[in-house]
């Protein structure tokens, strides 16, 4: 007996357009992911030159004309005789007023600026001297409360025809501590004082003067060093006390050993 076997067609075309379906599966595939590639890289090298673009500094805010300066009075730059007031000095003003005075009333009259005349019936402005020590600080122990005076040379000056305050200046002295530097100190006060009244008349500085005017003494300074070596010298000295009481108490303990094992060397009287 003979069988036949007929092909079969619904196979073989079913395998024919799988055949033929694949590549072109694959083709769309690929092209999708070169496409996403693409956009990909694109985005890349965009992000990439934002960032190393230069950038624009920020422009600077707009700014304002800067606020008007208060004007000196007229009076100040246009005056040539002047009157100088001894106004005396507070109560806790350790010199006196007449020695400020002198040494203000030789200075204006070195300087040459002014006319200094004996009536302010005269004078074009009038200064008044006064020595202040107001109260700046408190400070307190076991012993009391103490005040803390910031001495210095005020100079008030007036319009003689309204009575009228038109400046004041005031300079920091120092009137403490050894009689050298306290004159040293109490001369640069009073030099600051008369060069702030050239500033006031538009008159010019040396360069002295111009540094005097930001130079003022450290008066803790000697105290903080002499207090630094007073610990020192005392924590040396008690460092000295304990090292002797140590070997002492050493000495002590070996001899009170020596004794408690030869009784006979402790029992022998001393030549």
């Amino acid at each position: 007996m003979h069988i036949y076997s007929q092909p079969n067609d619904r196979g073989s075309t079913m395998n024919a357009s799988l055949n033929s379906a694949l590549p072109r599966t694959l083709r769309m595939i690929s092209a999708t992911l070169s496409i996403a590639l693409l956009f990909n890289q694109c985005a890349y090298l965009a992000s990439a030159q934002t960032a190393t673009a230069p950038t624009q500094p920020p422009s600077p805010p707009l700014q304002g004309a800067p606020p008007p300066q208060a004007p000196v009075p007229a009076q100040i730059a246009a005056a040539h005789t002047i009157f100088l007031v001894n106004n005396g000095a507070d109560a806790n003003f350790s010199t006196s007023a007449d020695t400020a005075y002198n040494d203000v009333y030789g200075a204006l009259q070195a300087w040459g600026h002014f006319q200094l005349v004996t009536s302010p019936d005269q004078a074009d402005l009038v200064f008044q001297l006064r020595d202040i020590a107001p109260i700046t600080g408190v400070y307190g122990d076991r012993a009391g409360t103490y005040a803390i005076n910031s001495p210095a040379f005020q100079l008030a000056i007036k319009d003689p025809k309204t009575n009228v305050t038109l400046w004041t200046i005031t300079s920091p002295a120092v009137v403490a501590g050894f009689r050298a530097s306290r004159e040293r100190w109490f001369n640069i006060a009073i030099t600051n004082l008369v060069s702030r009244v050239k500033v006031l008349a538009n008159q010019p500085l040396t360069d002295t003067e111009t540094a005097d005017l930001t130079l003022y003494p450290y008066p803790h300074r000697r105290a903080l060093a002499i207090t630094l070596a007073a610990v020192f010298v005392g924590a040396g000295v008690a460092g000295i006390l304990i090292a002797k009481h140590s070997f002492d108490n050493k000495v002590a303990s070996q001899n009170a050993a020596l004794c408690a094992q030869n009784p006979f060397f402790c029992n022998m009287p001393t030549p």
